[in-house]
């Protein structure tokens, strides 16, 4: 995509979303705000979804169309190529297990919201944002 725009949001972890390639889902005023929607780029596609209800959905999914990056206050995480898949009806943007694992990201305790980056293991407790 040759659009330059940048989005900052905060994005829920979640390992239960399993992904081949790194994905973030994100809602519709995301989605937008990037120029991809509602006039979506040619290679486009529907894609179907098992969520955690059972069911299936399709969604839109756009290879290769963004890139991602964890910003907290000492550092960084590297730029991760990703492919956004556009749930019109999420409130929040959504990382896939694959995506979570290429930001270096580690689930310390879910139910407190703390994480830490894999080079960090041991030595540094971060808190999410909420």
């Amino acid at each position: 995509m040759k659009n330059r725009t940048q989005i900052d949001a905060i994005a829920l972890v979640n390992s239960g979303y399993a992904s081949r390639r790194p994905e973030l889902l994100v809602p519709r005023h995301i989605a937008e705000a990037l120029g991809i929607y509602p006039m979506l780029p040619s290679h486009a596609r529907i894609s179907r979804y098992r969520v955690a209800s059972g069911s299936i959905v399709e969604l839109v999914k756009i290879e290769d169309c963004a890139k991602v990056k964890v910003i907290e206050d000492d550092r960084e995480s590297d730029v991760v190529n990703v492919d956004l898949v556009i749930a019109p009806h999420a409130a929040i943007p959504l990382m896939s297990d694959r995506l979570i694992s290429k930001l270096g990201i580690v689930i310390l305790d879910a139910g407190e919201g703390l994480w830490c980056f894999r080079d960090e293991i041991g030595k540094r407790v971060r808190r999410s944002m909420r």
